[in-house]
């Protein structure tokens, strides 16, 4: 057979036109480039390594650059460094479970388009126990991620062991989950199990704002005092005699968000931090915006962009994070980002791009067991489906995409089917013994007609599960773009045709307000027998039978009050979730009949606040939340049937 080479770009088209499509077109992230050859290894656990420089890949990246050359009688892996091995082994991982054990013979050549490709999560908010890190370490280590930020500290705790300060782990220094924090020696493990997966580990101690839990346990009224500055420089010395400059080169200073009167400090305070960061052969990072950090000899520190319309001056280094916080979004909108984002929306030298962190925040309480924080997030599948703008190099952003995925019929389209295609087999067949919930289905096959309030049909074959009539984003106005109708309230019908070829009783994940985990709980809590906790009178109609919201776990109105202390922080943020997400409650039964079914959604929108979306979601779904798939058998249509 003649080999088949392609790119990234062409590799999926390329598979499809193939005769016989290969697993190879499954792989997550894509590979910069397959040769296939035909035939089948048959001796896949006969695998060489062979130190060898990958060609054309740029100077920094060629550690973790690497060639898998599968053969009949067995695998060889060219790789000029343990870094480019374990990204083969990984892949090869992947094929064998892909494949059932019958890997297809072929050649594999693939390296990252960014040196970092980063996960944050918050732990400062709410503590989340080692055993859980350790599943995240996992997941990410199996998809090519290779660094953790771990933001340790908060307004709520100081969640790191400190021997020269004790008082900042007494009682009374924590606001949430009292007491519960590392120990150096947990630090310290958290470390080495990362580092045994080709993960670095970059903590941040988040000063001067977010410094409630380090103000209560030392007793310090202001941030501006004479001594913070010392105390703080003592801390970063602490936190680097845990583990060598090559094991930790970067200690993350926060910076950000110092919004309070007791949070101020003179200016040359986080300087200081910055240089005793460097005294300590590290490299410090901050958030941007943020306060500067700019040394008495011109140093400056690395930048994390969190904020559209900040970027980089011409001789520094970022990472970026914008548009990267998964958990202000609907779970099934984590697909458009994963599909059509590009990090670094502005011009800078590739050297300089150190890579895209996605981020987990979650202001809200989530109560003593932490752990369904993976569940109420859904970091399994963010991690699986952002690394592929991670990994895989984009030349375009597509802000176009963002709310709306493209139109059935069109390139773009059958670009993003084939990639929740390709998470869908993930999720079966590579990770389905993976022990968090995983919750995802694909959603193009829907096809949805959205008509205003005044009975005028504003688009049709609408391929989404979660629907933005309107939707708000921080770096794009509401328009055409991202909105369906452009007026700020209204009424919007979204209606939807189901063919199913028996009378059956089905699951389906409805749901509306979505509560952004950066602070975006104060919206409201919906009220019993309503499905919405500011708009009232939401109907969803099956067959022109209504179906009632659920019985919430803590229902509205629920007084929100602001914390004088801190800006996102509210009474009602400090109630731990329930089931007010679809994806945090079982699917709701409906039922439907031999046939077309009618499927009519009301969706009333009656006032017009930041970050709170026009949005609805209706998708059948099978299996539990926590482990969900399609339904099979159901055929869609946005016309009357």
């Amino acid at each position: 057979m003649k080999a088949t080479v392609f790119t990234c770009v062409a590799a999926v088209a390329a598979f499809f036109a193939h005769a016989q499509p290969s697993v190879f077109e499954y792989l997550q992230p894509q590979p910069k480039r397959v040769v296939v050859s035909g035939g089948f290894c048959e001796d896949i656990g006969n695998v060489r390594f062979v130190r060898k420089t990958v060609d054309g890949v740029r100077r920094d990246l060629l550690p973790e650059a690497y060639e898998l050359l599968i053969a009949g009688d067995g695998v060889t892996v060219y790789a000029s460094d343990e870094k480019g091995e374990r990204y083969a082994k990984a892949t090869l991982g992947q094929l064998v479970k892909l494949s059932g054990g019958r890997v297809p013979c072929g050649t594999v050549t693939d390296w990252p388009q960014y040196r970092w490709r980063g996960l944050m999560h918050d732990c400062g908010r709410n503590y989340l126990d080692v055993s859980s890190l350790r599943k995240v370490l996992d997941l990410m280590a199996a998809y090519k991620l290779n660094l953790f930020h771990w933001h340790i500290t908060d307004y709520y705790g100081w969640r790191l062991e400190s021997k020269k300060y004790p008082a900042l782990q007494a009682p009374w220094a924590f606001r949430r989950q009292m007491s519960r924090y590392y120990t150096q020696k947990e630090f310290r493990e958290v470390l080495d199990y990362a580092k045994e997966r080709g993960i670095t580990v970059m903590p941040e101690l988040d000063v001067p704002g977010h410094t409630l839990a380090f103000r209560k346990g030392l007793n310090i009224e202001h941030m501006a005092e004479r001594r913070v500055k010392g105390i703080v420089c003592d801390l970063i010395d602490e936190l680097c005699s845990l583990a060598t400059p090559e094991e930790m080169p970067y200690i993350h200073l926060g910076t950000d968000e110092a919004r309070t009167p007791w949070e101020q400090v003179p200016d040359s305070y986080c300087p200081a931090w910055a240089a005793q960061v460097r005294k300590n052969g590290r490299i410090p990072v901050g958030w941007t915006p943020g306060k500067p950090m700019i040394g008495e000899d011109g140093q400056k520190s690395v930048k994390m962009i969190w904020q559209g319309g900040f970027k980089p001056e011409a001789d520094e280094s970022a990472f970026d994070t914008v548009g990267l916080y998964f958990g202000n979004n609907d779970l099934l909108n984590i697909l458009n980002i994963a599909a059509f984002a590009k990090p670094f929306r502005y011009e800078m030298p590739e050297a300089q791009k150190l890579g895209p962190v996605m981020c987990s925040w979650h202001d809200d309480m989530l109560g003593e067991d932490t752990s369904i924080l993976l569940r109420n997030n859904f970091f399994a599948p963010a991690i699986v489906m952002y690394s592929s703008l991670m990994w895989e190099r984009r030349d375009v952003d597509r802000p176009e995409y963002m709310a709306k995925l493209p139109k059935p019929g069109t390139a773009d389209f059958d670009h993003v089917s084939r990639f929740e295609n390709r998470i869908a087999v993930h999720r079966d067949r590579v990770i389905a013994d993976l022990d968090m919930p995983f919750s995802f289905v694909r959603q193009t096959h829907m096809r949805w007609r959205v008509s205003d309030g005044k009975g005028r049909v504003v688009a049709k074959d609408v391929p989404q599960g979660t629907v933005y009539v309107r939707r708000w984003l921080r770096d794009v106005k509401p328009d055409s773009t991202n909105s369906f109708i452009a007026a700020k309230t209204g009424v919007a019908i979204l209606e939807t045709w189901i063919r199913s070829d028996i009378d059956r009783e089905i699951g389906a994940w409805i749901g509306f307000t979505h509560f952004r985990r950066s602070g975006g709980r104060k919206i409201g809590l919906p009220s019993l027998g309503e499905w919405d906790g500011v708009t009232k009178g939401i109907k969803v109609e099956v067959n022109g039978s209504i179906v009632p919201p659920p019985v919430w776990g803590r229902p509205g109105p629920v007084f929100s009050m602001q914390h004088p202390e801190e800006s996102t922080s509210s009474f009602v943020s400090e109630l731990p979730f329930t089931n007010e997400e679809y994806w945090m409650r079982e699917p709701t039964k409906v039922s439907l009949r031999k046939g077309w079914n009618h499927v009519k959604i009301s969706l009333p929108h009656a006032v017009d606040l930041y970050g709170y979306n026009w949005v609805a979601t209706f998708i059948p779904v099978s299996g539990t939340t926590a482990k969900p798939k399609e339904v099979e058998g159901l055929e869609y249509s946005s016309e009357p049937k």
